[in-house]
This record gives C-alpha cells, sequence and structure tokens, in this order.
C-alpha cells in the first residue's frame, strides 16, 4: 500500500509518497529510555537480622509493625538474605526492568547495610541502581554529608544509574518538605571535587503549581511516586481519559526535564496505622489498571516508566510474585517493558 505522509524536516512541511526513511519521521529521543522499580530493602527475619522489621510474622509476633494487603511467594523473607537479593534481581531482569530505585534511610540504615549486596547482584544481571531519598531531619548538614557520602561510596559502582556521566539520585516528597530542592541541588552540585553532579529526580507534582514553581528550577527531572491521589476510585478508562488529558500538560510544563511517567497495579494502604482516612485506594480492576497506565506512559511518549513499586507490600502496590497473584504482574511487565524499549 503507497501511503503518503507529511513530515517536518528543517522547518519546512514536507508532502512525500512511499516509504520515509525513519530519521525523517521520528525526532531523535532525548533520553535513553529506562523502566525503573522502587526496592525496598528494609524487611527482616530473626533467622537472618535477629528481629523482625516490616514484617508482623507468620503469629502476629511483631505487631507494631504494618500489616500487608498481600503476602509474597517467598514468605516472609529478609532483606540482607543473599539469595532473596539474588531472585529479586533475576525476577527484575526477566520482567524487563532495567534499574532499581533503592529505597534508602541514610548512613548506618538498615537498608544502607543492604546496598553493597543490592549493588552487586544487578550487576550481575545487568540492571542499574539508584537511591531514593527518604527524608533528611539534620537540615543542610544532614543532605551534604548524605549526598556526599553516596557519591563517594556507591555511584563509581558499574551498576549504578547515569545520565551521561551523572549519577542518578532520586528525592522523594518527604525529603524535599523537609529541605528545599535548591538545598538538595546545592548538596549535589558540591558533592565532590572532581566528580560529576548528581542527576536529581524530585518527586515534584506539576499539579502543586506553588511547589512546582519553587522546586523544580532545582531538579534535572520530575517524577510523581504516589498516584493513587490522582486516579483514586477511577476504572481504567477514567484513568486513560485523566492521562490523556494530564501528560500532555505536564510534559509542557516540565519542558526539557526528564519526564517519568508513574504504572501502579493498584494501591492500598487502608491497614497502615496512623494515615488519615479515607485514603485513596486503587482497585487492580483484575490487572487493567496496570495495562492502562502503562498503555498511557508509552502513548504519551515518556523519558522513563517508573514502576510503583516492586515490593512495597504495605501499600498493596508490588507486582513482586505473591500468594494473590502469583507472576502475573511481572508477566505484563515483561511484555510492556518491550514495547517502551523498544518504541
Amino acid at each position: 500500500m503507497i501511503t503518503r505522509r507529511t513530515v517536518v524536516a528543517g522547518g519546512l512541511t514536507l508532502a512525500m509518497s512511499g516509504a520515509v526513511p525513519g530519521a525523517l519521521i521520528a525526532a531523535p529521543r532525548r533520553r535513553q529510555r529506562e523502566v525503573l522499580a522502587f526496592y525496598y530493602p528494609w524487611y527482616a527475619t530473626p533467622a537472618v537480622s535477629g528481629r523482625w522489621f516490616h514484617w508482623q510474622g507468620p503469629n502476629n509476633e511483631a505487631p507494631r509493625q504494618s500489616p500487608t494487603l498481600d503476602h509474597p511467594t517467598l514468605g516472609f523473607y529478609d532483606s540482607h538474605d543473599r539469595a532473596v537479593i539474588e531472585t529479586h534481581a533475576r525476577q527484575a531482569k526477566a520482567a524487563g526492568i532495567t534499574a532499581m530505585i533503592v529505597s534508602w534511610w541514610g548512613q548506618g540504615s538498615f537498608e544502607n547495610k543492604a546496598m553493597p549486596a543490592i549493588l552487586d547482584a544487578l550487576h550481575a544481571q545487568g540492571i542499574k541502581a539508584t537511591i531514593y531519598f527518604e527524608q533528611q531531619k539534620d537540615g543542610q548538614a544532614g543532605a551534604d554529608r548524605d549526598v556526599a557520602y553516596v557519591t563517594r561510596t556507591y555511584a563509581s559502582h558499574p551498576a549504578w544509574l547515569k545520565v551521561g556521566q551523572r549519577p542518578v539520585m532520586f528525592l522523594y516528597l518527604q525529603a524535599l518538605r523537609e529541605l528545599s530542592a535548591s538545598g538538595w541541588r546545592s548538596a549535589a552540585d558540591h558533592a565532590g571535587a572532581g566528580k560529576a553532579k548528581p542527576f536529581l529526580v524530585g518527586d515534584i507534582s506539576p499539579r502543586e503549581t506553588e511547589k512546582f514553581a519553587a522546586w523544580a528550577p532545582s531538579v534535572d527531572g520530575i517524577h510523581v511516586y504516589v498516584l493513587a491521589p490522582y486516579v483514586r476510585g477511577m476504572t481504567p478508562q477514567q484513568m486513560t481519559a485523566w492521562a490523556d488529558r494530564t501528560y500532555p500538560a505536564w510534559k509542557r510544563m516540565i519542558g526539557n526535564k526528564l519526564f517519568c511517567a508513574t504504572v501502579i497495579p493498584g494501591f492500598d494502604d487502608t491497614r497502615v496505622p496512623g494515615r488519615p482516612q479515607p485514603r485513596p485506594t486503587v482497585a487492580r480492576h483484575d490487572g487493567q489498571t496496570y495495562q492502562a497506565l502503562w498503555d498511557a506512559a508509552i502513548r504519551h511518549d515518556a523519558d522513563w516508566v517508573l514502576i510503583t513499586s516492586f515490593n512495597e507490600w504495605h501499600e498493596g502496590s508490588e507486582i513482586e510474585p505473591s500468594r494473590e497473584y502469583g507472576t502475573r504482574y511481572l508477566q505484563m511487565t515483561a511484555v510492556n517493558a518491550r514495547r517502551f524499549l523498544r518504541g
């Protein structure tokens, strides 16, 4: 079939018949595409770490820990168990995930102690890693200290995710509330003499116009971790309509910064104590929620797709294999990651 296409080249609009070289049709991709998943190395068991942490235990041995909505196929595992870390790395590789965003709670934290094993296991699978600064209670001095520590200790690891030569680091909304984005920018700019400045991706919603105006100039990319408040109670069809309205507007606001589209299988943190009710829950709709959000991310040409989450069991957003869903969401991830990365 002979088709007639209109292309723009050098500012001129050209009508052409037949096949058109791809270089004339597609604009150059701004950045290499990535599929990233948020990863939580905060789970502990008495057999490995001498205590329950983030699990209540099979017989409610640790009632002060938050309950989980679903249950991992691996059982209650320990995030310091190298066999578990290696299993997660293999699962991520099979699912087409190209990088993990590792929840990080500071030097000396339980999560930090898992980092060396995580980096090595991901590197063995050809997967990259970065961290999620979850908080900063020590102000500018703490940010200066922590960003320099991560840059010095981990950013030279061959598994570390980079944009150009710049090591990527993510900032959670709580960390931005405790220290301004300009404070994090300052910490990144002074992270180490002779080292590339970290590439910061902030949890900054364009919907929050005042915060966006104040914070966006100090970061290199924008993401939204908790998508639930935006799509709460929606059907998959309504999520599609929301994305078609919202993503073009967000991309215009972001300009040349990195645009990340978040995909979730669902969200339900109603069992986590202390969170104000009612909660913004998102039903899985038998996999249709995840598919609709993946379709939107691909359709609107995100730079990176972020999966919330690989294993945040307290909020019911996990794609890790579970007793409830088996490997369904890893399989869906593999299909959609392939579509996105080849697009």
